[in-house]
């Protein structure tokens, strides 16, 4: 899984979800969930350890400019922070009409059909969308209390070098927290 986070096309646009009785004005510190925040399910690849270490440092950095403050030890931390990436594959299809024609006043053909002749054409694209997700839970209260996620289709370029786009992914989820009302 090199790259499985957003792309440059549009806007990013993150959805979160919360625990609405939990006060996040109490939190202050946080720390990765253990060595290797990156988690992924029973039969995927191991995952490419640099864009654990990108998504890592981009966390940081993005949680740090929330007001956090970052700590090696996740037993002293406040909240612990985990990711998940992930990644499909799709085909887009698209139909158009292509060629619409008025037939001449008074003619009538089994090529019309009311009254105008109908061709189309099918055009299909196959893309690869990416999802990364970072989920923070509540260190003392042991329990999820925030995840936060973004999809969006990936370029063939950011497939090469992603590190561009896991930041602006990341940057993206991070904007949301702590959440508001």
């Amino acid at each position: 899984c090199s790259m499985v986070a957003a792309g440059c096309q549009t806007a990013l646009r993150p959805t979160t979800d919360f625990d609405a009785s939990v006060d996040f004005s109490k939190f202050q510190t946080f720390s990765w969930i253990d060595a290797n925040p990156l988690i992924r399910r029973s039969g995927q690849r191991p995952p490419n350890p640099l864009v654990q270490q990108r998504l890592m440092a981009s966390a940081r950095s993005a949680f740090t400019a929330r007001g956090l403050r970052f700590v090696d030890d996740p037993e002293q931390a406040d909240l612990v922070l985990a990711f998940t990436v992930g990644s499909r594959e799709g085909i887009q299809v698209t139909s158009y009409p292509s060629n619409w024609h008025r037939p001449p006043p008074g003619r009538r053909s089994s090529r019309y059909w009311n009254g105008y002749w109908n061709t189309s054409t099918v055009r299909t694209r196959q893309y690869t969308e990416g999802q990364l997700a970072i989920d923070i839970l509540d260190v003392d209260g042991h329990r999820p209390v925030w995840h936060g996620t973004v999809s969006r289709r990936v370029t063939q370029s950011e497939l090469g070098e992603p590190g561009p786009a896991l930041e602006e992914a990341v940057q993206a989820i991070a904007a949301k927290f702590p959440p508001q009302g």
